[in-house]
């Protein structure tokens, strides 16, 4: 069992997150800035500015494997997190295979290809993302997304859209580039973001079910797969000025994905539970 405690300064904060100290085992970075996207209108009307509150916020997971988790600030890009992890990204990447299709179309799709885009983002539809995945020209989509986003750690698996493997700091430079990024027109990022804040809320776990994030309605995907005895569970969740990726990946004792889950809770209700974050954070779009 490796316990990490990691102490997250979130100091005089001005639109983004600025400075960040974790304590943790010597052998777990931090993790990085990286630069601005270009800018682009927030996708959430109902937000308002984060205010610059100074507080500490102290995050306490008790992993029984391996993990990796990171915050983004989505006007600036400034990330702060920690952890070692890089796992199969799983469903994570249906985000990237909506925006992929849509950039190139215009204002209308077909009605099977609408119904396919809302299975896959709401109901999971791995069949859907399949079909899309080829019709993109398989690695080649992914290889689009590495580069469009700026990811910086992320392995394309040939032939396996759900196989590609990156870390948290990437998954909110994914996250970050659906809700903000460039590549798809405005129209078509709005209908992304609904249908993840309207997807099956059997798949919605995780950094979602935080008390503190409550009412504030994020768009979420999610990713779980399990490898022998081991699951992997991947969360990913858009709001506000915000991108939390959290990536989990243990022995199975009983309780499936929901200790990953659990795990991702924890993550965001210790971040945004107190005044320093959470107050900050809005009052999201309903």
């Amino acid at each position: 069992m490796r316990v990490s405690v990691l102490v997250v300064v979130v100091g005089v904060i001005v639109g983004v997150l600025a400075a960040a100290v974790c304590v943790r085992p010597p052998d777990v970075p931090a993790a990085a800035s990286t630069p601005a996207a270009p800018d682009i209108p927030p996708p959430f009307p109902g937000t308002r500015a984060v205010t610059p509150i100074p507080r500490e916020a102290e995050v306490r997971v008790d992993v029984r494997g391996e993990w990796s988790w990171a915050l983004r600030e989505s006007d600036t890009g400034a990330v702060v997190g920690a952890g070692t992890l890089r796992t199969t990204a799983g469903s994570v990447i249906k985000i990237w295979l909506a925006v992929d299709y849509l950039a190139s179309r215009e204002s209308r799709i077909p009605a099977d290809d609408e119904a396919r885009v809302s299975r896959m983002l709401r109901l999971g539809d791995d069949r859907a993302a399949q079909t899309l995945y080829l019709r993109l020209g398989g690695d080649a989509s992914i290889a689009r997304m590495i580069r469009t986003c700026g990811l910086r750690d992320t392995t394309i698996h040939p032939g396996r859209w759900s196989k590609t493997t990156m870390p948290a700091t990437d998954a909110t430079l994914l996250g970050r580039c659906v809700a903000r990024g460039p590549g798809v027109s405005p129209q078509w990022r709005a209908g992304i973001l609904d249908l993840m804040r309207s997807a099956d809320p059997a798949t919605t776990f995780g950094i979602a079910e935080a008390p503190a994030l409550a009412g504030l309605r994020p768009a979420v995907e999610n990713g779980w797969t399990r490898h022998g005895n081991r699951w992997a569970v991947n969360c990913l969740a858009m709001w506000d000025h915000w991108v939390l990726a959290v990536m989990v990946r243990y022995p199975d004792r009983g309780d499936g994905r929901r200790y990953g889950a659990e795990v991702c809770k924890s993550v965001a209700q210790q971040l945004f539970g107190r005044a320093g974050i959470g107050s900050a954070a809005g009052t999201g779009s309903k």
